[in-house]
């Protein structure tokens, strides 16, 4: 290893691990040298379902009665027990086939006998503390699913009562400290339900005191989860309204402290949701975000509507514009166009596992059509592609010099991270004016900052970007979604939806339309086309103009 190549490493190791909480480093330690374990002793109760629960099927099938099962879109032959840890086609597969989500699918309830015999079957072939099933995560998200569907009315006899208590008390002993962020709240989540259900009050006292410290850390003043990913704000969104819908069957167990946040921050919630999605119904893409993953927005609304909460639409025909400051968001509508604007800084800097180097990336939807989209997210891992889909150049933002405007390496690591300023969100003269800038690409010494500014028109949209500073070369890039009839022709792009048509002159400067691929779930990659634009001078101007058909 060269001098250079060592000092790069240990400056990308320094500038990450700099930004952790002395907690994290600690846990991390102590798990080197802590094993966990079953540390209560379970005795048989009397268990008695909650006529209060509120069930709703929230996924589709997951696992058939011929033991054929789709996660991440791959479906394959179940060979048990082999294929509880099989890591293939990867280990986020294999962690889905514990989560044990198919009890919640919408057609959970018509295989009780089935979910029965897998949990048996999951029972007699994971011994205690053995193998993927018993990691902190999936043994989180395993027990709640359970509990819920017992809640629902899936018949469980003390066998399966005895595991879950024994997972549970493991779980106890496991938690995420190490990493906190969503792995950690779903440990206390599980701790919750367990701790209600089985009547155990160690656990009880973990997961509210965690909660009561958590819910106000990982939700924003806005409402937004505070990994600033649509993705996991569904997710933990159905986390708060999972543990109201426990307090409401079991208001004696619970503290008074818990309900007080679920009912502060469930509303802020569901309005961020509401705000970051596209007309389409689906999630946007900033940071780790796909479909499929969380359950879909519309059974979340249904969710939360059974549950007593009501969720406000943003018309998209009407001139709005909103500046979430917390989470560094702004989202404006106009004519029935909505884009939805990236001024947020990486957060939070103790967990940014799940950021993208997508500083000042915006996405346009034009009714319910998607038209300049964020590559996405298809997998998680150590792969040169997962790596790729978290860069500045899979993104709807400038990249300078061939850099990314956030240091992300590895396949959740970040280290130098760009700090927005200057952030202003106006309406003037029948139009929304956004603009920010980030200081991702300037050093001590050399560099620019990036400037950025939108102009959503009735019937268009005009980007500027300048770059403040010394750079070589920097390009700006716009991806298209698939769907989508698209050209560049004569210094014209023309993109042609089903009920529009957009075209950009693109004559004053140098523009190429290549290939590229968009990624709404994971385990999905469809090709699609990118308008790159090369800066010739230190400010660019993009006029997208439209006429609705």
């Amino acid at each position: 290893m060269t001098p250079y190549i060592f000092m790069h490493k240990f400056l990308l190791l320094l500038n990450t691990l700099k930004y952790l909480k002395w907690q994290q480093l600690y846990h991390r330690i102590l798990r080197k040298f802590s094993k966990p374990k079953v540390t209560d002793l379970f005795s048989i109760r009397d268990m008695t379902q909650a006529k209060q629960w509120i069930h709703v099927g929230l996924y589709e099938e997951k696992i058939n009665h011929n033991f054929e099962a789709t996660f991440l879109n791959k479906t394959k032959k179940l060979q048990l027990p082999r294929d509880w840890n099989n890591e293939s086609p990867s280990k986020l597969w294999v962690y889905n086939l514990h989560y044990f989500e198919d009890l919640l699918a919408v057609n959970g309830l018509e295989k009780n006998q089935f979910h029965i015999e897998l949990l048996q079957r999951w029972i007699a072939e994971n011994p205690t503390g053995f193998g993927n099933g018993w990691e902190p995560y999936p043994t989180s998200l395993r027990v709640a699913n359970i509990l819920k569907a017992w809640l629902a009315g899936l018949p469980l006899d003390s066998n399966i009562f005895k595991s879950v208590f024994e997972q549970a008390s493991y779980l106890s002993n496991d938690l995420e400290k190490h990493l906190l962020g969503n792995h950690y709240f779903v440990n206390l989540k599980a701790l919750l339900f367990a701790g209600v259900v089985l009547d155990n009050q160690r656990w009880l006292k973990i997961a509210e005191e965690g909660l009561i410290a958590e819910i106000p850390e990982q939700i924003l003043e806005d409402g937004a989860n505070f990994e600033l990913s649509p993705m996991y704000h569904s997710l933990i969104l159905v986390d708060m309204l999972d543990m109201y819908n426990l307090y409401q069957s079991y208001p004696a167990k619970i503290s008074p402290k818990i309900l007080y946040l679920l009912e502060l921050y469930i509303p802020k919630m569901l309005q961020f949701m509401e705000l970051m999605k596209h007309p389409d119904e689906e999630v946007s893409f900033f940071n780790d975000s796909a479909n499929a993953i969380a359950p879909c927005i519309e059974r979340i609304k249904v969710y939360a509507n059974k549950l007593g909460f009501k969720c406000k639409s943003l018309d998209i025909n009407q001139l709005n514009h909103v500046d979430s400051k917390k989470s560094g968001y702004m989202v404006a509508t106009n004519n029935g166009a909505k884009v939805i604007f990236d001024a947020a800084n990486v957060g939070p800097d103790y967990i940014p596992g799940h950021a993208h180097a997508d500083t000042l990336s915006f996405e346009l939807s034009i009714g319910k059509e998607r038209v300049f989209v964020n590559t996405g997210t298809s997998e998680y891992g150590l792969s040169s592609n997962r790596l790729l889909q978290r860069k500045t150049c899979s993104h709807n933002t400038v990249e300078v010099n061939g850099e990314d405007s956030s240091q992300v390496w590895s396949g959740f690591r970040v280290a130098k991270r760009a700090r927005v300023s200057n952030r202003k969100a106006y309406s003037k003269e029948g139009a929304i004016v956004f603009e920010a800038s980030h200081n991702g690409y300037k050093s001590i010494f050399s560099g620019c900052f990036h400037k950025r500014g939108l102009i959503l028109n009735p019937n268009g949209l005009t980007v500027f970007d300048e770059l403040d500073g010394a750079f070589n070369n920097a390009v700006a890039r716009f991806f298209i979604h698939p769907r989508l009839d698209v050209s560049l022709e004569d210094n014209k792009l023309l993109i042609i939806g089903d009920r529009f048509q957009l075209e950009c002159d693109v004559s004053k400067t140098k523009a190429l339309l290549k290939s590229a691929f968009w990624s709404p779930e994971f385990g999905q990659s469809i090709e699609n086309k990118v308008l790159e634009v090369e800066f010739t001078s230190p400010k660019s101007e993009i006029n997208f103009c439209w006429v609705l058909k």
